[in-house]
């Protein structure tokens, strides 16, 4: 019988919770077993944990203090790191192969696969998928939680030890594919199983076996991701922290951009009539949901340091936290969501303490998602980036060996269809956008151009509309200064995006 991460003493710790910075006492259900101190392994051990829809921009993320004690405080955080992509199966398809957007997508609009990811060709699996890599290093690699959205394996894929996976699924009683089997968990003592605690618990129970080569663990939570369904979803936090009470005060922050009108950006945004009170309510609640959500997700990060502290191994292991897009609250007057090219959208926090990381550091250069399993490949030992990614290996950087000769990130997104919730539309086919983030010491700019992904995939036909952002000046994206724009400079901008668009490899890409 399977059994939740919890408090056993929830009475006398509900006061405690009651405080926003606060944590209950929290143990896994099972202890490390008594066997004598396994051997280190000769490489170092890698271990991934995603969050889902957790913005760096409006603070969500500093509301998990012992993550950022254990791994940001520990080690060193990114602080200009970007999603590629702001929305789940693109961007997870992008830190599991290293490849950009139009790189790892389908060939037409109408191409089968997830959310336009090409994961449905056998590529996918057995040459572009970033375990095959660590296989061929000597890694063993187990995949716990949110893998894609849909089109996930029932097997291991290839590469993979131990999987124990789904698309997200749901937070109570959530069903994952096991090593292929189909597996519901339905049957905890008490309360109802819950998505975040089974993923933390297979994943510790991973983690405190014995290995005869080093490992690479991806924890994938759904949370703060919404329940999805109709009327005002929310995140739905673990049973042991669903009270109102927790985070009763707290409401994301009002920016200069939330509720705001913005006749001259794109038409998604100039279009949007402003929140209702109740609307407005709502986006209000969502975030406290997600807040308690997150308790479980803090939860399990500290239980994965302690196992591998337990076991000897946490000197030998780099551990990452990050997410796969950020998110919104009112700003640009939508209540909530993603789908869209501002730093809310596509700024994550991401942090990683590591054998080599200078505990504290505070690391500035640009970076995405794409570079990640590069990276991680690096520390692991790779010689080289693997042919098949488009990104960067920046783990010397990250060690402080290397700089970063980089200015500019390319970002891409697909608009498939209209998506309306919390009754605002939030995305539509002609939200499909290329950009560039530009950070050189004399600019801080976005240059973003949109178009229709029905009518225009390739990017063959010109952009509809444009938005230009001096960030350094504007930080809140208020002021579209492309009208006002040199010609010079939109010509410019407009050749690097292209040119960028159609990159292939680290060498064209990087």
């Amino acid at each position: 019988m399977w059994q939740n991460l919890k408090t056993h003493t929830m009475g006398s710790a509900l006061l405690v919770l009651l405080l926003a910075q606060a944590r209950a006492s929290i143990r896994f259900s099972k202890t490390l077993s008594s066997h004598a101190v396994l051997q280190r392994a000769p490489s170092p051990n890698v271990v991934l944990v995603l969050a889902d829809d957790l913005d760096l921009a409006l603070g969500s993320s500093d509301y998990l203090p012992r993550t950022q004690t254990l791994v940001r405080d520990a080690g060193a955080e990114l602080t200009n790191w970007f999603v590629h992509t702001p929305i789940c199966c693109p961007s997870r398809a992008q830190i599991l192969t290293g490849r950009y957007f139009h790189n790892v997508r389908v060939s037409n609009f109408r191409g089968a696969g997830c959310m336009h990811v090409d994961s449905q060709n056998p590529k996918f699996y057995a040459e572009w998928h970033v375990a095959t890599h660590f296989r061929d290093l000597g890694y063993s690699v187990g995949y716990f939680g949110k893998h894609l959205n849909n089109d996930n394996p029932l097997a291991a894929p290839p590469g993979v030890d131990r999987w124990v996976a789904n698309g997200g699924g749901t937070y109570l009683d959530p069903s994952f594919a096991v090593d292929g089997v189909e597996v519901a968990f339905d049957d905890c003592t008490g309360s109802p199983c819950y998505s975040t605690s089974i993923i933390g618990n297979k994943t510790v129970d991973w983690l405190r076996g014995d290995f005869a080569k080093p490992f690479v663990a991806i924890a994938a939570v759904k949370a703060p991701h919404v329940e999805d369904g109709p009327g005002w979803p929310v995140a739905v936090p673990a049973p042991w922290y669903n009270s109102s009470a927790l985070f009763a005060g707290e409401r994301p922050p009002r920016t200069p951009n939330w509720n705001a009108s913005c006749p001259d950006h794109h038409w998604l945004v100039a279009s949007q009539p402003p929140m209702t009170r109740e609307q407005a309510d709502r986006s209000d609640e969502l975030f406290r949901a997600r807040l308690r959500s997150l308790l479980s997700v803090d939860d399990l990060v500290a239980g994965v340091v302690d196992a591998l502290e337990a076991s000897q191994r946490l000197d030998d292991t780099f551990v990452v936290f990050t997410s796969d897009h950020g998110f919104r609250f009112g700003q640009f007057r939508m209540p909530e969501g993603k789908w869209n090219a501002y730093e809310n959208d596509l700024r994550v926090p991401f942090w990683i303490r590591g054998p080599g990381v200078k505990p504290g550091g505070v690391l500035t250069f640009p970076a995405t998602h794409v570079d990640l399993a590069p990276t991680l490949l690096g520390f692991a030992g790779a010689r080289a980036t693997p042919a098949t990614m488009d990104g960067l290996d920046l783990s010397g950087a990250i060690l402080g060996k290397e700089t970063v000769d980089r200015t500019t990130l390319l970002l891409e997104y697909v608009g498939a269809g209209t998506v309306v919730r919390y009754e605002h539309a939030e995305d539509a086919t002609n939200n499909t956008f290329r950009a560039l983030r530009i950070f050189n010491g004399t600019r801080d700019l976005k240059y973003v151009e949109f178009t229709s992904s029905q009518q225009n995939w390739n990017w063959t036909a010109p952009a509809d509309e444009h938005e230009l952002f001096d960030l350094a000046a504007d930080p809140y994206e208020m002021t579209n200064l492309y009208a006002t724009a040199a010609p010079e400079l939109k010509r410019e901008l407009g050749g690097e995006v292209e040119r960028r668009y159609r990159c292939r490899g680290a060498a064209e890409c990087g």
